[in-house]
């Protein structure tokens, strides 16, 4: 079962976590590909239903941020993913949470321009159909 899915526009990631932590071939995969583009030129908006990266995920992280921040705007319903928003921001001062009615206040955080906020919020859906049809009958 898939529970990451990434577009990337530019230099700005898209990024859907499902309900599970990412796998670990999944999440070598992404930090891959967030090293590829070089961390430093890259942004983040992450949607979750409550999957986020495990410990050992989260210190091969912040291994490569190497001290590092990169703006991240995460949107959970998940009060958990906003607790680990948090510890990460002691690593990553750019990294923010918000709920997901406040999808916009995220995008506007990152600073994007007001002109892709609709491209934005579609793709972002279609990584999340994406990973709910990868999903074993009964689960969301």
């Amino acid at each position: 079962m898939r529970n990451l899915a990434i577009k990337v526009i530019d230099r700005l990631f898209l990024v859907a976590y499902g309900a599970a932590s990412p796998s670990e071939e999944e999440w070598a995969n992404y930090l891959a590909m967030v090293e590829r583009h070089g961390i430093e030129r890259t942004m983040q908006i992450i949607v979750t239903d409550g999957g986020e990266p495990t410990s050992a995920q989260r210190r091969r992280l912040n291994d490569l941020l190497a001290g590092r921040f990169v703006p991240v705007a995460v949107v959970s319903p998940s009060a958990t993913v906003r607790e680990t928003v948090t510890a990460l921001s002691w690593f990553n001062r750019k990294i923010k949470a918000f709920p997901p009615s406040g999808l916009r206040e995220a995008i506007a955080y990152l600073e994007i321009p007001t002109n892709r906020v609709d491209l934005i919020e579609k793709e972002l859906r279609k990584l999340q159909a994406e990973l709910r049809r990868a999903a074993p009958p009964g689960r969301p």
